[in-house]
């Protein structure tokens, strides 16, 4: 998915959003980007629709899809799982806002 934009002759800009896909140009050297769907202008996109699309095409390809992807790109990495950090991060706010760690760094300035 991408975003183009045009600036109209009153200066106010307007966005499109296409489906592309990077084909490599052997003569120009370079990737050239391939428009397979345009979906129109950005505010007239059917966000819901989109989010459908998506949705069924991770159901074809399969859960493991994605990180089969980036596990063939990364070598010999194996995923084995994941974890939430999210009381990490909730506990490392709550460390930062009730001033621990800046009383704790002072403390350990007059300590060796």
């Amino acid at each position: 998915m991408r975003t183009t934009q045009r600036t109209n002759k009153d200066g106010s800009v307007t966005r499109y959003v296409q489906l592309a896909h990077n084909v490599w140009d052997a003569q120009a050297g370079c990737a050239k980007a391939k428009i397979l769907y345009n979906f129109g202008r950005a505010e007239q996109v059917d966000r819901a629709a989109l989010e459908r699309l998506v949705a069924s095409v991770r159901r074809f390809l399969g859960p493991d899809a994605e990180l089969e992807g980036k596990a063939a790109d990364a070598g010999d990495i194996r995923f084995l799982g994941s974890r939430s950090f999210g009381g990490a991060w909730a506990l490392d706010e709550l460390w930062c806002q009730l001033g621990i760690a800046k009383v704790v760094r002072s403390l350990l300035r007059t300590h060796r």
